[in-house]
């Protein structure tokens, strides 16, 4: 069974040959520059003196196709070629610039960037139609797409993924609003939060438009991102989700839907429980990740959620074990989340995050060699 086969297989909740791995086939499930570094000199694979960056503001990379074999990777991505979530629109110094919504972005440490300046923390409703939006249809942005991924569906056979390319609306209307000021709109300024939030779901179904003109007819899966959670829950109610953001996820996943076959992946970090059966009903057909956060045990998701969502990354923690964990921890993590999450298909391997320069090499070698050892159907045989 080849790589493609598997992954339809899974994603519509059946058992393959084996369970498909993923590293870095989308912009939150990748590796930081300096991690991918150090992972080749371990493995003495020749260092990339200048690798190809993936997403500039978390500092991540494509890593090179040997890499990629060596862990068995079934999937491989496809980007928008001038997008939101990498586009510089005016470097103003070695570590800040512009991005193309007039957000300040600021170097921060190994992880990447930081959004510093919001623009429209002072603006009024009136102002939104003067703020210089992006646009969507400039032909720049799918430039050599199409050849691009009719090549990789015709001469491959791994699973396509249209990755990430814009913001979803909650999180953007932070960084244009600003944090403080956003939250605090939905009881002060509810017009306003109503206003911004329509002006951007506008905005990323232009996006989705153009992107799906071409990858629609190729790609097995499409990806969106929306962080919604915190370690502890979400950063807003349930109730003002269902207010003010679930109308925009339901007409971004239906116009999705509407234009291609692919299966939609959203991201969003953090403890989201309570707003999973939401998300199932605007169309999320895979969650990405489950982490380890309140009351997102993979045991409770997989039994709770498991026949309505696939789960990408989940369980396989970036932020306390793998940096501290030993490799009989390891494989036992490893081992213990295959055997939760796996039975009846609908499970990507994957970490719950990028990969940091705190896990160290011999520690994500531990993780995939592992996830190759008990990856095989049917996975009660694997003990």
């Amino acid at each position: 069974m080849n790589s493609r086969d598997r992954v339809i297989i899974t994603i519509n909740h059946k058992e393959p040959d084996k369970m498909p791995i993923d590293l870095a086939s989308t912009t939150v499930s990748s590796i930081n520059y300096m991690a991918y570094k150090n992972l080749r000199q371990y493995l003495n694979m020749e260092l990339d003196s200048h690798p190809k960056i993936s997403h500039i503001h978390q500092g991540t990379v494509f890593p090179r196709k040997d890499l990629l074999k060596r862990f068995k990777i079934d999937f491989r991505p496809v980007f928008m070629k001038k997008s939101p979530r990498s586009f510089v629109a005016n470097r103003i110094s070695d570590d800040s610039f512009y991005d193309e919504y007039n957000i300040l972005w600021k170097k921060s440490g190994n992880y990447g960037y930081a959004p510093i300046k919001s623009p429209l923390t002072d603006s009024a409703i009136e102002d939104l139609d003067e703020v210089t939006w992006p646009e969507p249809y400039d032909p720049e942005r799918v430039k050599g797409l199409k050849e691009e991924i009719k090549e990789l569906y015709e001469n491959s056979d791994y699973a396509i993924v249209a990755d990430i390319m814009c913001r979803g609306p909650f999180e953007l209307a932070i960084k244009l609003r600003g944090y403080e000021q956003f939250l605090t709109d939905f009881y002060t300024n509810k017009k306003f939060n109503l206003a911004l939030l329509n002006k951007i779901t506008d905005t990323v179904i232009g996006l989705w438009d153009v992107y799906l003109s071409i990858v629609g007819d190729y790609a097995q899966i499409v990806c969106q991102g929306d962080d919604l959670g915190m370690q502890t829950g979400l950063i807003i109610s349930p109730k003002l989700y269902r207010q003010f953001i679930k109308p925009c996820h339901q007409r971004i996943y239906n116009f999705i839907h509407s234009r291609t076959k692919a299966k939609i992946f959203m991201h969003s970090c953090g403890a989201i429980y309570e707003i999973i059966p939401d998300l199932i009903e605007v169309g999320v057909d895979i969650l990405n990740p489950i982490q380890r956060a309140n009351n997102m045990d993979i045991f409770k998701i997989k039994r709770e959620f498991g026949k309505d969502l696939c789960f990408w990354g989940g369980g396989i923690d970036v932020q306390q074990i793998l940096p501290n964990a030993n490799f009989i921890e390891i494989e036992k993590e490893v081992q213990r989340t295959i055997e939760v999450m796996a039975p009846g298909g609908g499970y990507i391997f994957a970490l719950t995050h990028n990969i940091q320069i705190d896990i160290t090499p011999d520690r994500l070698v531990k993780v995939y060699d592992s996830a190759l050892k008990y990856c095989k159907y049917p996975i009660s045989d694997n003990k």
